[in-house]
Protein backbone atom coordinates (compact mmCIF):
# COMPACT_ATOMS: atom_id res chain seq x y z
CA UNK A 1 0.00 0.00 0.00
CA UNK A 2 1.03 3.61 -0.46
CA UNK A 3 0.63 5.76 2.65
CA UNK A 4 1.32 9.38 3.52
CA UNK A 5 4.56 10.14 5.33
CA UNK A 6 6.43 13.18 6.56
CA UNK A 7 9.71 11.34 5.94
CA UNK A 8 11.75 12.96 3.20
CA UNK A 9 10.01 16.32 3.54
CA UNK A 10 12.20 19.33 2.82
CA UNK A 11 14.24 17.88 -0.02
CA UNK A 12 12.35 20.19 -2.35
CA UNK A 13 11.25 23.74 -1.58
CA UNK A 14 7.79 22.82 -2.82
CA UNK A 15 7.25 19.95 -0.32
CA UNK A 16 4.20 19.66 1.90
CA UNK A 17 2.44 16.97 3.92
CA UNK A 18 -1.06 17.87 5.10
CA UNK A 19 -2.33 14.28 5.05
CA UNK A 20 -2.22 12.20 8.23
CA UNK A 21 0.87 10.05 8.70
CA UNK A 22 0.08 6.48 7.57
CA UNK A 23 -3.10 7.44 5.72
CA UNK A 24 -3.74 5.51 2.49
CA UNK A 25 -3.22 7.74 -0.56
CA UNK A 26 -4.67 7.93 -4.04
CA UNK A 27 -4.06 10.01 -7.13
CA UNK A 28 -5.96 13.29 -7.00
CA UNK A 29 -7.29 15.43 -9.78
CA UNK A 30 -4.97 17.73 -11.70
CA UNK A 31 -5.40 21.33 -12.80
CA UNK A 32 -5.18 22.09 -16.51
CA UNK A 33 -1.81 23.55 -17.38
CA UNK A 34 -0.31 23.14 -13.91
CA UNK A 35 3.44 22.51 -13.84
CA UNK A 36 4.94 19.89 -11.53
CA UNK A 37 6.22 22.55 -9.13
CA UNK A 38 3.30 24.92 -9.66
CA UNK A 39 1.47 26.62 -6.81
CA UNK A 40 -1.36 24.07 -6.65
CA UNK A 41 0.82 21.01 -6.06
CA UNK A 42 -1.62 18.65 -7.77
CA UNK A 43 1.03 17.22 -10.16
CA UNK A 44 3.48 16.34 -7.39
CA UNK A 45 1.23 14.98 -4.65
CA UNK A 46 -1.07 12.16 -3.63
CA UNK A 47 -4.32 12.65 -1.67
CA UNK A 48 -5.33 10.96 1.57
CA UNK A 49 -8.31 8.58 1.67
CA UNK A 50 -9.66 10.08 4.91
CA UNK A 51 -8.55 13.71 5.15
CA UNK A 52 -8.49 14.37 1.38
CA UNK A 53 -5.36 16.38 2.11
CA UNK A 54 -2.27 16.03 -0.02
CA UNK A 55 1.35 15.04 0.51
CA UNK A 56 4.42 15.19 -1.69
CA UNK A 57 5.96 12.24 0.15
CA UNK A 58 4.47 8.80 0.63
CA UNK A 59 5.90 5.39 1.32
CA UNK A 60 5.31 1.73 0.64
CA UNK A 61 3.84 -0.08 3.61
CA UNK A 62 2.91 -3.73 4.04
CA UNK A 63 -0.57 -3.93 5.52
CA UNK A 64 -2.70 -6.93 6.32
CA UNK A 65 -5.63 -5.93 4.11
CA UNK A 66 -7.34 -7.83 1.32
CA UNK A 67 -7.86 -6.42 -2.15
CA UNK A 68 -11.62 -6.36 -1.48
CA UNK A 69 -11.08 -4.38 1.75
CA UNK A 70 -8.89 -1.95 -0.17
CA UNK A 71 -11.60 -1.58 -2.81
CA UNK A 72 -14.19 -0.91 -0.09
CA UNK A 73 -11.90 1.69 1.49
CA UNK A 74 -11.48 3.49 -1.83
CA UNK A 75 -15.22 3.41 -2.55
CA UNK A 76 -15.94 4.79 0.94
CA UNK A 77 -13.35 7.53 0.42
CA UNK A 78 -14.76 8.54 -2.96
CA UNK A 79 -18.33 8.61 -1.60
CA UNK A 80 -17.28 10.67 1.41
CA UNK A 81 -15.58 13.13 -0.96
CA UNK A 82 -18.75 13.43 -3.03
CA UNK A 83 -17.55 11.48 -6.06
CA UNK A 84 -20.58 9.16 -6.19
CA UNK A 85 -20.41 8.62 -9.96
CA UNK A 86 -16.79 7.49 -9.70
CA UNK A 87 -17.40 5.49 -6.52
CA UNK A 88 -20.21 3.59 -8.21
CA UNK A 89 -18.10 2.79 -11.29
CA UNK A 90 -16.85 -0.66 -10.27
CA UNK A 91 -14.42 -1.02 -13.19
CA UNK A 92 -12.81 2.36 -12.53
CA UNK A 93 -12.43 1.62 -8.82
CA UNK A 94 -10.95 -1.85 -9.45
CA UNK A 95 -8.58 -0.42 -12.08
CA UNK A 96 -7.45 2.30 -9.65
CA UNK A 97 -6.81 -0.23 -6.90
CA UNK A 98 -4.88 -2.45 -9.32
CA UNK A 99 -2.77 0.54 -10.39
CA UNK A 100 -2.04 1.56 -6.79
CA UNK A 101 -1.12 -1.99 -5.77
CA UNK A 102 1.08 -2.52 -8.83
CA UNK A 103 2.82 0.75 -8.15
CA UNK A 104 3.41 -0.15 -4.49
CA UNK A 105 4.79 -3.56 -5.48
CA UNK A 106 7.30 -1.84 -7.77
CA UNK A 107 9.26 -0.56 -4.76
CA UNK A 108 10.58 -2.18 -1.58
CA UNK A 109 8.52 -1.86 1.61
CA UNK A 110 9.58 1.22 3.56
CA UNK A 111 10.82 3.22 0.55
CA UNK A 112 9.83 6.88 0.58
CA UNK A 113 8.52 7.98 -2.79
CA UNK A 114 7.59 11.16 -4.60
CA UNK A 115 5.45 12.03 -7.57
CA UNK A 116 6.82 14.20 -10.37
CA UNK A 117 3.97 14.55 -12.87
CA UNK A 118 3.32 11.11 -14.33
CA UNK A 119 6.44 9.62 -12.75
CA UNK A 120 6.70 8.01 -9.30
CA UNK A 121 10.25 7.66 -8.00
CA UNK A 122 12.26 7.00 -4.87
CA UNK A 123 12.73 10.15 -2.84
Amino acid sequence: MLVATKAGQGKRKTDFCWADEGELVNFGFECDGETVDGSCGCRRSMSGFETFKATTTFKVEDRNITREDFIRALVQSLKKAGWLTIANNEKLVRDTVAELLTLAKSFPVGKVLERRGDKIQVR
